[in-house]
């Protein structure tokens, strides 16, 4: 876990650098698309990765969990914000939803790993 928070770090930079290329006006997508399935795989990674990150740092799952979501969350509509400002992108709140679903699937598959992982090991 020493390196987890390098790992969470490093993913947010490739975030924010996918986020940076300029792309053509997408027209409005329906909620089950590509483009969300996109979204919700890099963040359900994302969420995981900060999962792992804070975990030291909280009490209890819920808490991780609820971490998770603050942190993550915000970086996603940090960086749908930021495609504001890049040629050809726009910000989404479909695709924040998308992100944050992504962000909560993360943080519960870190969980319910870390979980088996301790039962594994004392039974």
């Amino acid at each position: 876990m020493k390196n987890s928070a390098l790992w969470a770090i490093l993913y947010a930079l490739v975030i924010i650098g996918l986020s940076s290329i300029p792309g053509k006006s997408f027209p409005s997508v329906k909620w089950l698309s590509h483009d969300k399935l996109i979204h919700l795989c890099e963040y359900t990674i994302f969420g995981f990765l900060v999962s792992r990150a804070i975990l030291a740092r909280v009490l209890t799952t819920s808490h991780l969990a609820l971490f998770t979501f603050f942190l993550a969350g915000t970086f996603a509509a940090l960086d749908e914000s930021y495609q504001f400002l890049i040629p050809g992108r726009d910000p989404s709140f479909q695709d924040w939803v998308a992100d944050a679903v992504g962000v909560v699937i993360g943080s519960l598959i870190f969980i319910t790993w870390k979980r088996r992982r301790a039962h594994a090991s004392t039974g």
